[in-house]
């Protein structure tokens, strides 16, 4: 028997064994079918896309000819309708005050702020303290003329008035005081309102107190004499003994008869009593012009505090407004020439839709001069700080010309009476003006002005459109126009109402 011993090395150089011939040609022709499949896919997706691109005459004309004519309709209205003018107005302070302090007394060499009772924006009520300068006090009361001079005991005229009204308005009576003369009883109210505010009263100072002092004396002096005559009358003695007459009454023996010797004792003191009231009617508390802001109008507002406590004083420290706001409307001279005083009109601004409604006050010549109100400096000259005008602290940067408005333009001023007062909010702004030229009636059916239109002979009418869109021409009469709507009354025989289409455009 014969053993055949193989290896591994046998077992691997062995040929792997040949595929049957059929399944060898199967699958070239699958993958040959593959291709194919792949390639008219291809193709098919290109023509596809070319035919996208490929485009006949009659489609490039109908995809560039323009869309097809419509038209714009709008329904026909019935309201009332107001003639009226629409413009500008600039709402600002009718006045403006700059507070430049001043020292009350040569005592004082230097002013610094020493207390602020005011911010920006504080109302300022009658009585009010606004600031305390090197130690005295600024304080505002009601009065149309501002403080001009020191107002004391003997002083008369209308502002000593003014100054007794604010104090009996604080409640500060001045007794049997004559108007307009500063006498006791001012002077008391005078010390009451001082010691309300904390201050010590001021008074008009030693000179008119030592005139007092030494009327007081010679008055003395007289009495005693006058009495000791008296008594040597009584006594009927021609000669008392010296001892018995006081020293300031001891003189030589009478020349004369004892009587007229006490009627000119008499009547010198009744001379020096005279002296004397007048020296006291000149002395006693008294108000600075330095601590008085006489305002036409209370509550006034503070519109710019310039200055810190413990800062040197430097022109203007305190600006405030008073008396309300002032508008003044901007018209062109077109505008203007339906405008009358008494006219209806209506403030808006446009921010806070606040609206104010009024009347034309007066229609003003053409100025180019931008509205604004008066400035006025109280206390010494105005020194450009930072919250005067004249320093470009006004509200906006320029009065009269407030979010803007330029300057130079001509215009027609309308100066506006509101109804109500013009709110703080408005202050300094340009708003809305509408000047409504004539009273509201009844309703009336309206159309857009663009709905009316005008043929070769002058007749004047709409084109309606009907529910199925068919165009009626519709003769009008127009009557009132406002806000880009006219009145229309249809001929005798058409029919135009509240809810048809009208043709305003194509």
């Amino acid at each position: 028997m014969t053993t055949t011993t193989m290896s591994a090395d046998d077992d691997i150089a062995q040929p792997l064994p040949s595929p049957p011939p059929d399944r060898s040609r199967a699958a070239r022709r699958r993958r040959v079918l593959l291709g194919v499949a792949l390639a008219a896919a291809l193709v098919a997706v290109g023509g596809v896309g070319a035919a996208t691109l490929v485009k006949s005459p009659a489609e490039r004309a109908a995809q560039t000819a323009p869309p097809p004519n419509s038209l714009l309709t709008v329904p026909v209205v019935s309201q009332v309708l107001t003639p009226s003018i629409t413009a500008r107005a600039v709402v600002y302070p009718p006045a403006q005050y700059n507070v430049v302090p001043v020292a009350a007394s040569p005592e004082v060499t230097q002013l610094f702020v020493s207390k602020l009772a005011v911010k920006q924006g504080d109302a300022v009520a009658a009585g009010k303290l606004l600031a305390e300068v090197s130690g005295q006090p600024l304080f505002a009361l009601p009065g149309a003329v501002p403080a001009f001079r020191d107002l004391k005991p003997g002083s008369t005229g209308p502002d000593v008035a003014e100054l007794q009204d604010a104090l009996a308005g604080l409640g500060h009576g001045i007794g049997g005081d004559d108007k307009g003369t500063y006498g006791p009883g001012t002077a008391a109210a005078v010390s009451a309102f001082y010691g309300e505010l904390g201050y010590p009263v001021p008074t008009t100072g030693a000179t008119t107190q030592q005139a007092v002092d030494t009327a007081q004396k010679a008055v003395d002096t007289d009495k005693q004499t006058v009495d000791g005559l008296a008594e040597r009358k009584r006594a009927g003695s021609a000669q008392p003994p010296m001892a018995t007459i006081p020293p300031q009454a001891q003189q030589p023996p009478p020349s004369g008869d004892l009587d007229q010797q006490l009627a000119k004792a008499k009547k010198q003191l009744a001379t020096d009593q005279a002296a004397l009231a007048r020296a006291r009617a000149v002395n006693g508390p008294m108000v600075p012009a330095a601590h008085v802001l006489f305002l036409p109008a209370l509550p006034a507002t503070v519109t710019a505090v310039n200055g810190t406590v413990g800062s040197p004083v430097s022109g203007t420290l305190l600006s405030l407004t008073s008396g309300g706001l002032a508008a003044t409307g901007q018209l062109t001279p077109s505008q203007a020439a339906g405008v009358q005083p008494g006219m209806a009109v209506e403030l808006l601004a446009e921010d806070t839709n606040i609206t104010v409604p009024g009347t034309v006050a007066e229609v003003g010549a053409p100025t180019s001069t931008p509205p604004a109100g008066r400035v006025i400096t109280l206390g010494g000259a105005a020194g450009g700080g930072k919250g005067s005008p004249d320093g470009g602290g006004a509200p906006n940067g320029q009065p009269g010309q407030p979010n803007g408005q330029p300057g130079g333009q001509s215009y027609v001023p309308v100066t506006i009476t509101p109804t109500t007062p013009l709110p703080a909010a408005m202050s300094g702004k340009n708003v809305r003006l509408t000047v409504l030229k004539a009273k509201a009636g009844a309703p009336v059916t309206a159309v857009p002005i663009a709905a009316v239109s005008t043929n070769a002979a002058g007749r004047t009418s709409v084109t309606a459109v009907d529910a199925a869109g068919n165009r009626i021409t519709v003769p009008v009469t127009t009557g009132v126009t406002a806000d880009g709507l006219v009145a229309v009354t249809p001929a005798q025989g058409a029919n135009l109402k509240a809810g048809d289409q009208v043709v305003v455009g194509k």
